[in-house]
Parts: structure tokens; sequence; C-alpha cells
């Protein structure tokens, strides 16, 4: 199997050269305004006439660069881009099928499902570089083009480049997608198809020997103060290779995007699209530590070698499904029903496990009227593991004048990730059989102009977490986590006020550890310069969240754990920020973190890994499309 992910660029090319002589020459932009980028993602013939959507050229939040500081993005962070985190803000991961459970770099890597394809009538081309303090840089290129009217190709590079402010802080990450999209001159039939290449080295350092030494600022020099460990390295790799045909069934319809969408519903049910997908991946982690400074961990079973843990994940996904959604107008019912198989193995340190799991799912929508929609899910596993998860979810939509309410009940039941059932390393061994995890989840929504508020109930049976000894444990009664958010953004004249609010409350601390309330205020001054020929904005972005004993982090596993010695948060983040628009280019100046200028040495999120010290940022993004 390794040899065929070495081999996806090769395979991808010998499939594109072999669909060649089968199509003809059309405009994929005879229906669209040639002068915007449009973009969809590989599930785009479930999602009905809205699947197009265009490219975000606002210059408000190109500052916000890092993906753990977007929007609605509140991690707790090890102090430097491009290391580990986790989410502020509880959100079960309910999934289908194999799930190996480390989720703290996922905000870092490439994902199949958020791979955009870009619907473009000319050569497209987005550039968008980021210098920072500490020689900190980002550089990102994604670009698209039409080799042909029917088969258009493009990649997307990131890479993020920080040395940090401490001892043994390096992020190093890489991350590379190579993407096509082909189709028949009467888009009755479509191919698409991506290579990803995920490559994070992190350098990992324990977080610093004393917060005291920091919080009093005794030494001023960064790279001066001791740390936990100065030989550990953490490695993340992944190579997949994807491709999804699509085939319209009626000969009347196709996959194409309409000049027009019908109104209303029609009563006709489609015969729709059926599609078959094939995904290869292969996924690595590697923990490296020379065991010099070996009194950081609680066990070392190897004294004599150096620590080299490595897990390994094989895949492969096949998955046919049939769906009667319609790119060109609605329906009052609308039906995707899709059977997946799964073929998993998994090895840590020469311990290898072989999933097979078989996955039937399905979702159904019902147009009741024009304001009221209901929509149901489901999925099931069977196979040789995780027998008997599943995923139950209902909505519904009720649309007026007023606003727009959703309601959304969710039921599953899920087994917990291989990593916390067994693990082997230098430093940690466990073998455990855990009862499934339950989620029962009600959540409320409202949305109205430029308000959203919402609240989210959620119940876990069995939940399963990491101990203060950074150890799996499962709680033998349930919890209850109350969430509940609003967001309101002003304008008044030239200016604006993004506010943003979450209150969230768990019934069992010893188990799950959130801030009781986190709050977001942006306000910036937006004018058009020079008869609109430029935009400027300018502003400050501030964050808190209440003092909470937040999680500790564990470099061996990759993991965030539960602790009771130190308290974090009570402290404002706030950045000024200047952005200008000219044309198609956007520049950006940042400094972030005024606290710092004030002497105020309380900015962490995680235990012992200071956040970073104030300093400038600028950035330039730049778009080319003729």
């Amino acid at each position: 199997m390794s040899k065929l992910l070495n081999k996806g660029q090769v395979l991808l090319i010998f499939l594109l050269y072999l669909y060649l002589p089968l199509f003809s020459q059309d405009s994929l932009m005879n229906s669209l305004d040639s002068s915007k980028v449009y973009f969809f993602y590989n599930n785009f013939e479930k999602q009905g006439p809205g699947f197009l959507k265009e490219i975000d050229t606002l210059i408000t939040n190109i500052e916000k660069y890092d993906p753990l500081t977007k929007p609605n993005n509140y991690y707790a962070a090890l102090g430097n881009t491009g290391l580990a985190s986790v989410d502020m803000v509880y959100k079960p991961y309910l999934t289908s099928g194999f799930n190996f459970g480390i989720h703290s770099f996922d905000k870092y890597l490439f994902h199949n499902d958020s791979i955009k394809y870009y619907w473009v009538g000319r050569p497209y081309t987005q550039l968008f570089y980021i210098m920072g303090s500490k020689k900190e840089q980002n550089l990102h290129v994604d670009h698209s083009q039409n080799v042909a009217s029917w088969f258009n190709i493009g990649l997307y590079f990131r890479y993020v480049n920080s040395p940090g402010y401490y001892i043994n802080q390096k992020a190093d990450d890489k991350n590379f997608v190579l993407k096509t999209r082909f189709q028949t001159r009467n888009y009755r039939y479509m191919v698409l198809a991506n290579y990803i290449h995920n490559k994070v080295q992190v350098e990992e350092n324990g977080g610093i020997k004393y917060d005291s030494v920091f919080e009093q600022n005794i030494i001023t020099s960064r790279d001066g103060i001791e740390v936990n460990l100065t030989g550990a390295h953490n490695r993340l790799k992944e190579n997949s290779f994807y491709v999804k045909q699509l085939f319209k069934i009626s000969g009347k319809e196709s996959l194409k995007p309409a000049d027009t969408i019908k109104p209303g519903k029609t009563h006709k049910i489609s015969p729709g699209v059926i599609s078959y997908s094939i995904l290869l991946s292969k996924f690595t982690y590697l923990y490296e530590d020379n065991f010099k400074d070996s009194s950081f961990y609680h066990f070392t079973f190897d004294t004599v070698n150096p620590s080299y843990d490595s897990t390994y994940i094989y895949k492969v996904e096949n998955q046919i499904s049939w769906t009667n959604a319609d790119n060109t107008k609605d329906q009052l019912l609308t039906f995707n029903f899709a059977l997946k198989y799964l073929y998993v193995e998994n090895s840590i340190d020469s311990v290898r496990k072989i999933y097979n799991q078989l996955i039937p799912y399905g979702k159904v929508a019902f147009s009741i009227s024009r304001k009221l929609k209901l929509d149901f899910y489901a999925d099931y596993i069977t196979g040789n593991s995780y027998v008997g998860d599943y995923n139950l979810t209902g909505k519904l939509s009720f649309n007026t004048k007023f606003g727009n309410l959703k309601y959304k009940v969710t039921s599953a039941l899920q087994e917990a990730g291989r990593f916390y059932n067994y693990y082997s390393s230098n430093h940690f061994k466990w073998e455990n059989n855990f009862r499934k995890q339950s989620f029962f989840i009600n959540t409320f929504e409202y949305n109205y102009k430029n308000l959203q508020a919402g609240v989210k109930l959620i119940n876990i049976g069995s939940f399963v977490y990491l101990d203060t000894l950074a150890i799996p444990a499962q709680l033998d009664n349930g919890m209850n986590i109350f969430n509940a958010y609003v967001r309101k953004l002003f304008n008044v004249g030239n200016w604006s006020f993004d506010t943003r609010i979450i209150y969230q409350n768990a019934s069992n601390s010893g188990a799950i550890r959130l801030p009781e309330l986190i709050g977001n205020l942006s306000v910036y001054y937006t004018k058009d310069l020079f008869k609109q020929a430029a935009i400027l904005q300018t502003g400050i972005d501030a964050f808190y969240n209440t003092s909470y004993y937040g999680y500790s982090y564990m470099p061996a596993t990759k993991s965030f754990y539960i602790q009771n010695e130190k308290e974090v948060g009570d402290y404002i983040y706030a950045n000024v920020f200047l952005n200008l628009q000219i044309k198609r280019a956007r520049l950006f100046l940042k400094y972030h973190n005024l606290g710092f200028l004030f002497k105020d040495f309380s900015y962490f999120t995680v235990p012992s890994y200071p956040m970073q010290d104030g300093g400038f940022r600028f950035g330039i993004s730049w778009m080319f499309y003729d």
C-alpha cells in the first residue's frame, strides 16, 4: 500500500491522460460572472443549487492569518505558530469509522473534505506572505487554471517556519495539495482528484521550567530561560491520494452550475447523481527524544537508548453514493444514500491491528414549505471493530422575515479512539477496554442580519479523557455541558463593532476544562480612498477568557491532559492593526499582544507555555486573475 502512495502523483497524471480523448471543448464560465472566482468542495453534488461559493476578497480579518485565530476560533496553544493546540470551546469529535484520537495538530493539516476546487475562466493565483518577529515566515501559494475547457488543475502550497522565542520551540510545517477536475462536454460525467502532502516538524521543549522566571521577568532574554526538554521532536507526515467519479443519471440535466435557479420547489424527483470515490492515505507519527532530560517524564522504560516512538496508519476508503440533489433547482424531497468501506492498518511500535468496517449512511431532507425544512441523517458501523457505533441527527429550519431559527438534535454512540484504548511508547504504556461513549446534543440557533445567537446542551455518558498523569480514564457517571453564545456586528458610519461572547459550564470539571466566559471584541474604522481605488482599515482586536485550570500538554503523546496546579486566563490579549487594499493587493501591519508593553507577563493559555511577546507582523496578499 505504501508503494501505491509513493506513486500517487504518477498515477494521477496517468489517469488524466487516459481520459483525454473522451472530452471536447466547452466554455466553463458561460453561466457565471467571468470577473469572479468560485470554488466548491468534493461533496458539491449533494448541496443543490448553492454549491458554488465566491472566494473572500474582503480586507476584514486579513491580519488573522494563523488558523487558530480565524473568526470564531478560540484555541489554547503553546506560544508559537504551528505547534499543538486545543479548543477552548468543547466540540465533540463525532466521526464515522476508525479514529486514532489525536487531533492537536489538525488546524495545521490539509484535509480532503476541505480542499477547494476552483471554477475559473482565467488563470487564478493568490500569493500570501507574512513576516514576523524572531524570523517567523508564512508563505501561501494558491493557483488554479484551465488547461482546456474541460480540464482544470490547481495547487495549494502552505509553509510555516517559526523558530519561536524559547529554546527548542521551532515549528516547520509544510502542506501541499495538487488537485484537478475534468468533465465531459455536457457535464454529465466528472472526475475530481487530489494528492495531499502534510508534513509537520516541531521541536518540543515541554514548557519552561519555572513559570515565575517569566512572570517576574527575571530573565528578559527568552532563549535564556530554562526549558524542560532540549532534544525532543515531534514529526507528523501524511500522504494521501483521492479520486472521485460522478455520473448524472438523467441526460437532461448536468453537473454544471445553472444560468438561473428555477424559483420555488419542484415535486418531480430527479434521478440524481451516482458517485464512487477512493481514498488512499498513509499517516506517520514520530516522537524522538535523546532523554537527557528524562526527569520530565514519570516513566522511562528504556533508559539506555533514545526515545523513538512511532505510529503508522494506512487507510483505504471506498465509497459509493447516490443522491437526487440537483444543481439547477431545489426540490421538495432530497436524499443521499451511501455505503463506505474502510480498511485500516494501525501499527504502534510494531504492534499492528487491522480494521475492516462497512458503514451505511444516509440523509433525507424535506422542504415542507418555503419557510420550513426538515433534515435527517444516520450512519451505523459494522465490521470487525467499532461495531454498533452510530450517529443520528435531526434538524428543523424555520426561515422568516424576523430571522432564521434552527433546532438540531444529535444522538451518538462512539468508541474512544485507538490511542485511548492502546498505546505503547518509551514513556507511556496502556491497554484499556473502555465502554462506548454516548452523546446527546440539543442545539438552538438564531440568525438575523448581523446577529447570531445559540444555545447548546450536551450530555455525555462514559466520557473518556486524559487524567492528571496524562493517562486515559473514564467517568462512571454522565456529564452535562452548557454552551451559549451571541455575536453582533454593529456598523455606525465607517465604524464597525464586532462583539462575540461565549458562556459555557461543565458539570464535571475533573474530566473537562473550559473557561466559563470567552469574549472577543473587534473595533475598526474602514474608509475608501482615492475614489474607491483603495480601502484603508485600522482598529483593535481584543480577546479575553476567565481564569481556569487549563489543560497541560504532553509532548510524548501530542495530547492535552487535566492539571490542577496553575490557573491560566484573566488576561486581555489585544492586537492593533492597519489593513490596506489597493485593487487586488491586500496588506496588513499588526502589533500583537499590547499587554507586553505594560509589563503584564501573565499571558498563558497552557501552563508553562507563555504566549508570544509583543511584536510586529507584516503580510501581503496579492491575487492575480487574468
